[in-house]
């Protein structure tokens, strides 16, 4: 009797690959804001004792770091980044775990996580019986955490809604506005005594009632410097420390300098060319204004694309219903494997993409396709996951999973 041979998936975790000396090569999503970004910290994660090759991809937003795991870890690669004032693109998840009684439960779970691969930082909570997990996408996913978990004797419930990352996002914005507001009110007052000879009020003033208003104006743009421009002060000194700059560097030195030299000029004006003399106080609190008015914009610009992308994932399903030795089961469909055979029945989504091998339908595929009226699916015809199957049951044998289906490769573009 002739057994049907099932393909096997590639691993999940994708990012991760080994060679003969026994050294890792690994994938990190890095955050950076420009292309020297790249340099320092390439810089940086070369410098390491067990890192043998370091490649910073700015347009790709990722770090390809090539280590001995026997002399460092991922979490001393994960902590040299953010020492760099850099931020790693980990996700985090919040899991309901079941059967945990005391704290050595908590520190068997905490332990299992953080050997596993990819994951950099775990806090699991006894009395809301919930672990909070940052993981590395490219290295491990959530089948992978709760087969972790489950294999050092607890259960795993449902994924909880990652409303704290949404909150913290939406503090961000608040912080960034009330920053961009601080500097842009005190830049209305600082601008006019900047430029007194286009406003009467102040065009007939003598050199000294004039240089009062400027002291007043040094005095006034502080608060715009130490609270609106703290972040960009914050990136410099850690640039410095890595003997690199960014643009971090660029706004702390050219704002703190031009506030500098503009105080020294209205204190001491003696000491410079009377045609040097001017004061450049808006400088400071305009600048500041405009980029952190930047950044905000910027965040929420990147959250609406984050709820694109929840509104897509939100079309995928959840589970399939596969042929597995002879029987009907169903799986999550992160298990799905390519070569499975999966059944579909009326009103239900299709998992992943594949082809049809038995029956017939009418798919409804309007979330790809726009089209409005159902497609006609028979044996041979490919099928799409996320779309509905309308009429008739079928059974089609998967083809692309994970990330590599059509939907999946969707959200990556968005």
């Amino acid at each position: 009797m002739q057994m049907m041979k099932r393909k096997v998936a590639p691993s999940a975790t994708t990012g991760v690959s080994k060679d003969h000396k026994g050294e890792v090569r690994i994938e990190l999503p890095v955050i950076m804001t420009c292309s020297t970004c790249s340099i320092t910290l390439d810089r940086s994660l070369r410098a390491l004792d067990g890192v043998s090759e370091a490649n910073v991809n700015y347009a790709l937003q990722k770090a390809f770091v090539t280590y001995n795991p026997s002399r460092i870890n991922i979490s001393r690669l994960v902590k040299t980044i953010r020492d760099a004032g850099y931020e790693v693109g980990a996700e985090k998840v919040s899991l309901k775990i079941t059967g945990m009684t005391c704290a050595s439960c908590v520190t068997k779970i905490e332990d299992a996580l953080k050997a596993s691969p990819g994951v950099i930082g775990v806090d699991v909570s006894l009395g809301s019986n919930s672990a909070n997990i940052n993981y590395l996408p490219s290295m491990t996913d959530m089948g992978s955490l709760k087969k972790t978990i489950e294999s050092v004797g607890y259960k795993v419930g449902a994924e909880e809604s990652p409303s704290k990352e949404e909150d913290a996002k939406l503090r961000e914005y608040k912080t960034l506005f009330r920053k961009f507001m601080v500097a842009a009110l005190i830049s209305l007052p600082v601008v006019v005594v900047s430029y007194p000879q286009f406003f009467p009020v102040l065009k007939d003033m003598d050199m000294n009632a004039l240089r009062r208003l400027w002291i007043g104006a040094s005095v006034l743009t502080i608060p715009a410097l130490v609270y609106s421009g703290s972040s960009f002060f914050k990136g410099a000194v850690a640039a410095f420390r890595h003997r690199s700059a960014d643009m971090n560097t660029l706004i702390a030195l050219g704002t703190g300098m031009a506030w500098l030299f503009s105080t020294v000029v209205v204190l001491f004006p003696d000491i410079f060319p009377e045609n040097a003399r001017e004061p450049y106080f808006d400088v400071v609190s305009v600048v500041i204004g405009l980029v952190v008015l930047g950044q905000a914009l910027e965040l929420r610009a990147k959250g609406r694309t984050s709820e694109a992308i929840k509104k897509l994932m939100g079309l995928q399903a959840k589970t399939a219903r596969v042929i597995r030795d002879g029987k009907d089961i169903d799986i999550p469909i992160e298990e799905v494997l390519v070569g499975d055979v999966i059944i579909v029945r009326p009103g239900e989504k299709i998992p992943v993409d594949g082809e049809l091998v038995e029956g017939h339908s009418s798919v409804d595929e309007s979330m790809l396709t726009g089209e409005p009226l159902p497609a006609e699916k028979k044996e041979g015809d490919e099928v799409i996951g996320g779309t509905i199957n309308k009429t008739g049951a079928f059974k089609f044998t998967a083809t692309k999973v994970g990330k590599d289906t059509a939907l999946a490769q969707i959200i990556k573009m968005v």
